[in-house]
């Protein structure tokens, strides 16, 4: 099967989600974005379990992180972390020129944000689902039902937690945490340029202040006090 560009699948399936009918009955749902070292994907490990036991067996919470970049990978024919280097890298005029004249070249980072926006956006109109990271909080910050979540700390905390979770000493885990810092910053200007919300977030958190435990429990009141459960 000839691997399909993404300009041309997004033209064979249009953006449905954009509808103003569905955008008004988006969600419930809830994006969580962190820095490199707090535990992002720990956070919504426990929301769903919390939500899930509130929740009507016939519309169960879900997680979605891998699994994003995962379908994408599938619909294009395309390694999954070539696709994230891609959406990572900075504009490559010269390459991107040539790019276009490939049949079975690899999507530009702007086509797979893009299509990356588009499939968030359609997780969140369907509803009960907990989105991390890939841009989610600016990709469906005029949905309504929604929450988004944010978690930070500070620097030597999570060197810290780096080095306890990966085995690494201090000193490599620093250098972990700086060049992950470096990575993401320009997605971070990127994203920050693109959806120009602000606060960019519903809530920050500091997890070195709040456990993550509790900061799961705050985020399931604040979604009952917003009306999203």
């Amino acid at each position: 099967m000839a691997k399909v560009s993404l300009p041309e699948d997004m033209q064979e399936h249009p953006q449905q989600t954009e509808q103003d009918a569905e955008i008004q009955n988006a969600g419930p749902f809830v994006t969580i974005s962190r820095e490199f070292g707090c535990y992002g994907f720990s956070l919504g490990l426990l929301l769903m379990e919390v939500l899930n036991d509130e929740a009507d067996p016939s519309q169960t919470w879900k997680i979605y992180h891998k699994e994003i970049l995962a379908r994408l990978a599938s619909e294009t024919k395309t390694a999954a972390d070539l696709l994230e280097r891609e959406r990572r890298a900075k504009p490559r005029p010269f390459l991107d020129f040539f790019r276009a004249f490939k049949r079975d070249r690899p999507p530009s980072g702007y086509a797979i944000r893009n299509r990356i926006t588009t499939l968030i956006r359609g997780l969140a109109v369907e509803g009960h689902a907990i989105i991390i990271g890939q841009g989610g909080a600016g990709a469906t910050a005029d949905l309504p039902n929604g929450l988004s979540v944010r978690l930070e700390a500070p620097l030597d905390w999570r060197v810290k937690e780096a080095a306890f979770r990966e085995g690494l000493t201090e000193t490599e885990a620093r250098l972990r945490v700086r060049a992950k810092e470096r990575e993401r910053a320009y997605l971070e200007r990127v994203y920050a340029a693109r959806y120009r919300r602000k606060p960019a977030f519903h809530l920050v958190y500091d997890c070195s202040v709040f456990t993550l435990a509790q900061i799961a429990q705050h985020v399931v009141y604040a979604m009952r006090m917003k009306g999203c459960v």
